[in-house]
């Protein structure tokens, strides 16, 4: 493969909360990183320090913002963009539950979720698939976004990391979990450009259709 004719994009957690020490459903709800967290995420960064980076997109979360500056000042980026459609999924009701709760108070659904969450809503949250369409799709447009052969930084919540960990391994979505059990918060991927993998099921859909 030649070394313009795909980008090098680093998949970086963001930093934990007291939530996610905790054990608690997170979701969608924006809290900064904890101590303990913020100290985990620099000791990662330290592994990139010297290696350039030409961007950052990072999550809106304050825990994401902030990991995402530490990256910045450790890979010689000057401007992190947010990106709004990176955002953590919604979980409604499940946010700020451990997550052993979920099987309690939800039953089959939390335990679905926690098995393989495709196809599960949780209560006034958002639908797996199509949160996970919705990041696939920002995914494509952040590598999309630069020159072939940049080096990209993205800086994610777990769920979202776990998405596009599956898109790039090839994986279904039922393997998010597995997607984030015992390995690094930050890994790289070689993507080539216009890989479909970027492009969300129901992009690929449509344009079949207009065809």
């Amino acid at each position: 493969m030649g070394k313009n004719s795909y980008s090098r994009v680093l998949l970086m957690r963001s930093g934990r909360t007291e939530w996610d020490l905790l054990g608690r459903v997170q979701g969608a709800a924006d809290l900064p990183m904890a101590a303990d967290g913020a100290q985990t995420a620099q000791k990662q960064i330290a592994a990139f320090a010297g290696q350039k980076l030409v961007a950052i997109a990072t999550a809106p979360d304050e825990a994401s913002r902030a990991t995402a500056k530490l990256l910045a000042g450790a890979t010689g980026v000057r401007r992190v963009t947010t990106v709004p459609q990176l955002g953590e999924m919604a979980l409604g009701l499940w946010e700020g539950l451990r997550y052993e709760e979920l099987e309690q108070r939800y039953c089959s659904a939390g335990r679905q979720f926690m098995d393989n969450p495709s196809g599960i809503t949780a209560p006034e949250g958002d639908q797996v698939d199509g949160y996970a369409a919705r990041v696939q799709e920002a995914l494509g447009q952040v590598v999309g976004g630069h020159r072939a052969g940049s080096n990209i930084g993205i800086v994610v919540r777990p769920i979202a990391l776990g998405l596009m960990r599956c898109f790039l391994n090839g994986a279904d979505i039922c393997e998010l979990w597995a997607m984030l059990k015992d390995r690094p918060d930050a890994e790289w991927y070689d993507v080539p450009r216009n890989d479909p993998r970027l492009v969300a099921t129901s992009r690929r859909r449509n344009a079949a259709s207009a065809a």
